[in-house]
């Protein structure tokens, strides 16, 4: 009996996109699929005007819809909020599909990648033991990786001082190529800085053995949510004074670390079409436009079938 997966996919938008990494997904990777865990936002760009329904219809017996009643945005998350109130905790990203899944292995994805080959065996075969595999750290925002100190399969060995980390973020700062951790970090990095805070397991496709985190996560451990949002310090100007927050994954994937969790590295762009850097922003109406017609001519081209359906032919 073939091992089954269920996945959680967080949805802001982006209706042909969204579509084509379901179709996609089942596709390349079907037979290991249980339940999709379909978590909507309840608000969307102000531009966009399709509705998720015929994707929904399409797969109405292997997809589970929900919509929660907050909406985050890119505001940190409320950890205590989150310990005390389920509707606050399940519209944190993923977390619906995080409680809800009864299978062992839950694979996260972003609504805007296509899958092109069996990502998800390919992780089954690479998770080896670990807590997780996936694209580990986003190495091209961080200076340790910038600098060839660190990268996503030496992540375990660079270890600096808050001080060293400071400097390496400090050094020849460009906000084009380096994220605004630079002036001051939280508490947390002064006290252990490693792992850094542009070290993650990437949500956009990571497969996680669930019976190894799941007792050590919120609401049950001690972890914060998977998708959690976690301030990592302030940037601090002369005119201006703004926290910062961390990415998502990166402070459940620093508590799993610090648990004595493991993470293994895959490079998932063998698997999948992504555009890490995420260049298609929601407050760029004319990006998110061109992006959902490149997903529109995809899926005419590899999903004719759903295209009929819905009505896009």
């Amino acid at each position: 009996m073939s091992i089954k997966v269920d996945v959680a996919i967080n949805v802001f938008g982006k209706v042909y996109q969204t579509a084509l990494a379901v179709l996609s997904l089942l596709e390349c990777s079907g037979k290991h699929i249980s339940t999709i865990y379909f978590q909507e936002e309840p608000l969307t760009a102000e531009y966009e005007f399709k509705k998720h329904d015929a994707i929904l219809e399409y797969f109405s017996n292997s997809v589970e819809h929900y919509i929660p009643k907050f909406w985050n945005g890119i505001e940190p998350t409320d950890v205590k909020r989150a310990a005390s109130s389920e509707d606050y905790r399940l519209s944190i990203r993923y977390q619906y599909g995080w409680e809800k899944s009864h299978e062992r292995y839950l694979l996260t994805i972003h609504n805007d990648i296509e899958v092109v080959a069996d990502i998800v065996g390919n992780l089954l075969n690479e998770l080896d033991g670990h807590s997780g595999v996936g694209e580990i750290g986003q190495c091209w925002w961080c200076p340790a990786g910038q600098n060839g100190l660190c990268d996503s399969e030496k992540y375990t060995e660079f270890k600096p001082s808050y001080q060293y980390l400071m400097k390496i973020y400090n050094k020849d700062m460009d906000y084009s190529q380096r994220r605004a951790y630079n002036l001051e970090l939280a508490g947390q990095f002064r006290d252990n800085a490693w792992p850094l805070p542009e070290c993650r397991l990437n949500e956009w496709c990571a497969l996680i053995d669930m019976e190894k985190v799941r007792n050590d996560t919120m609401p049950l451990g001690r972890a914060v949510p998977f998708g959690a949002r976690v301030p990592s310090g302030a940037m601090i100007g002369e005119n201006w004074d703004r926290p910062v927050c961390l990415d998502v994954a990166v402070q459940w994937f620093r508590d799993m670390l610090h648990m004595g969790h493991t993470f293994k590295h895959y490079d998932v762009n063998k698997d999948i079409i992504h555009d890490r850097r995420g260049s298609v922003k929601l407050d760029s109406a004319e990006a998110y436009v061109i992006a959902e017609q490149k997903a529109l001519l995809r899926l005419k081209d590899r999903f004719p079938e759903y295209c009929e359906f819905a009505g896009l032919l």
